[in-house]
């Protein structure tokens, strides 16, 4: 089993089968957007929210999603669970290093290749996630908390031609989202 087999399987365990098509989606638009990436690059994108299911039981995330400090302990203790788990598959460092260098600002960019990630995410994000966002998020934690979330995602993306890619889905979202506030 290659490592980025054994990482599937890590993460969908974790996720218990929810989120596969984002993290499928994501693999997908970094090789786009990264095409000299490698295993490495394919691990860090399928696994980049690895801390969403192995959340920490003392950690207690603040309520807006966008939280600065919230976003940095995701990003890094997703790293931190990436390093642990390849290092128990002995993995080699070359590509430990590579999974946390891009887990670690897969939510804020940095880099080029962190910043492909990053853009990745949320051109994924818009084809997989934001429907649930707006249909069973926004009735619960706010319509106006939804609508900053999906503008954060679509204005982080960091090149315009990635931008394009998510254009259509984020204005889908947007205007569904209008819709069902109008309707609330």
């Amino acid at each position: 089993m290659s490592l980025f087999e054994a990482t599937v399987t890590y993460v969908d365990d974790a996720f218990q089968g929810k989120q596969k098509a984002h993290f499928e989606r994501t693999v997908h638009w970094m090789r786009l957007f990264y095409p000299q990436g490698s295993e490495a690059h394919d691990i860090a994108a399928y696994a980049h929210d690895i801390e969403r299911a192995l959340r920490d039981t003392t950690y207690t995330p603040p309520d807006d999603y966008l939280d600065a400090t919230f976003l940095q302990h995701h990003q890094e203790r997703g790293a931190e669970l990436m390093a642990a788990f390849l290092h128990q598959h002995n993995a080699p460092d070359e590509v430990i290093a590579t999974v946390t260098h891009l887990i670690q600002k897969h939510e804020v960019g940095g880099d080029e290749v962190q910043n492909a990630l990053m853009d990745a995410d949320s051109v994924s994000f818009f084809e997989t996630n934001a429907e649930i966002f707006v249909t069973h998020k926004a009735p619960i934690e706010g319509f106006e908390r939804v609508k900053q979330k999906l503008d954060w995602m679509y204005d982080r993306i960091h090149t315009d031609e990635h931008k394009l890619l998510a254009e259509a889905n984020y204005r889908t979202w947007s205007n569904a989202l209008e819709q069902s506030k109008e309707t609330a």
